[in-house]
């Protein structure tokens, strides 16, 4: 994950202006290209498709964001993540990217591992949360036996990336594990303080 994709992101920036025109207008993207640059005045059916064009995209730009609602428990990231990680057959180990008001900023992989287990170290997961600035995160990893009880090594890496957090200023607000229809919160059901 190197940036993320949307309004923020520049995903085109690379692009050849000719590729470009090609993909949005394929039967004339000559003819749109010259409309862009103005080249073509006497053409006032292509001057307005242009404009026209132009004003959809101020109108895309200029729309208020949509925000994810905040999670406010650990049911709200089951809730959400329960059919993505719930029938995996490894470990996944993913990190949740939050805002100060603890929305989704986005989530990465951090980690996949074998049947019974998954290898994440601390470095892996707050290199993004660092690089998008994120505010918190949440932990998220599923047990593919369906069981969600956390193992002794699920309790280990919690407190070693906790500690991480507490260094470097984003704290862990939970980590969930996501089993068969159920869940594990750390924050609710250990003594997280």
């Amino acid at each position: 994950m190197r940036g993320w994709a949307g309004r923020d992101g520049r995903p085109l920036e690379h692009e050849e202006e000719e590729s470009l025109f090609r993909a949005a207008f394929p039967a004339d993207w000559e003819g749109m290209r010259g409309a862009a640059r103005g080249a073509r005045p006497g053409d006032t059916a292509m001057t307005g498709r242009w404009e026209a064009v132009l004003e959809i995209a101020r109108r895309a730009l200029s729309a208020p964001r949509s925000r994810p609602a905040p999670f406010s428990s650990a049911g709200d990231v089951h809730e959400r993540y329960r059919y993505r990680l719930g029938d995996l057959r490894v470990e996944v180990f993913l990190v949740l990217l939050l805002d100060a008001r603890h929305r989704l900023l986005g989530d990465f992989r951090a980690s996949t591992g074998i049947l019974n287990g998954s290898l994440v170290h601390p470095r892996e997961v707050f290199s993004a949360a660092v690089a998008e600035r994120a505010a918190a995160v949440i932990l998220v990893h599923n047990h593919p036996s369906g069981d969600p009880a956390p193992s002794r090594e699920d309790r280990e890496i919690t407190e070693r990336i906790r500690a991480a957090g507490g260094i470097l200023g984003i704290p862990v607000l939970d980590h969930v594990i996501i089993g068969s229809c159920t869940f594990y919160s750390f924050r609710e059901e250990a003594g997280w303080g």
